[in-house]
């Protein structure tokens, strides 16, 4: 978003985070939106300043999908990184020891034209209102119960249970986080 900040900046400002990351030990939580390779290239120069990290809401080429796995990061999925059947690719091609579930509330819910639509099988009642109402959710907002979506699609394009693929993610997310 170049129309709020300089990309100058915005690289100053992430070498900051990274300092506070090598400090801290924290992991890191990165968005790859419309970067090309800036973010690929300053994580490569950067490696020893932080533990571990995930690319959020991933949604680009398998080629770089490769190559932060390469750095030892994982890749997180969420209903943006399940929109075309280039993205199915992708998520069909990552290895499941370092992919993690996301659904970015509320935000990134996988829509009817979303090409991994399809392997949704856990639906739930929705209204109009941006009202709370027991049992329902908002339509077109994105809710944590729908984390099983995104599971759901996982394990279609893999050819797994949805079994399998929330246990590997789960043992990640704990990995990840430093609970294990």
């Amino acid at each position: 978003r170049t129309q709020f900040c300089s990309v100058d900046v915005q690289k100053a400002g992430f070498l900051a985070q990274l300092r506070v990351a090598e400090v801290t030990k924290l992991p890191l939580f990165l968005h790859n939106r419309d970067t090309g390779t800036d973010l690929l290239d300053l994580l490569e120069k950067n490696r020893h300043r932080f533990t571990k990290g995930v690319v959020h809401s991933f949604d680009d080429t398998a080629e770089l999908a490769r190559a932060f796995l390469d750095l030892d990061l994982y890749i997180g999925v969420n209903g943006c990184s399940l929109k075309t059947d280039d993205n199915l690719e992708v998520v069909k091609g990552l290895p499941l020891d370092r992919l993690l579930l996301e659904t970015d509330c509320p935000w990134c819910d996988i829509r009817a034209s979303h090409a991994g639509f399809e392997y949704v099988k856990t639906k739930y009642p929705t209204k109009q209102e941006k009202k709370y109402e027991k049992g329902c959710c908002v339509k077109g907002r994105n809710e944590p119960c729908h984390i099983i979506q995104v599971a759901e699609v996982v394990a279609g394009v893999k050819g797994l249970s949805v079994e399998e693929v929330a246990a590997a993610c789960y043992r990640n997310s704990m990995d990840f986080f430093g609970f294990e």
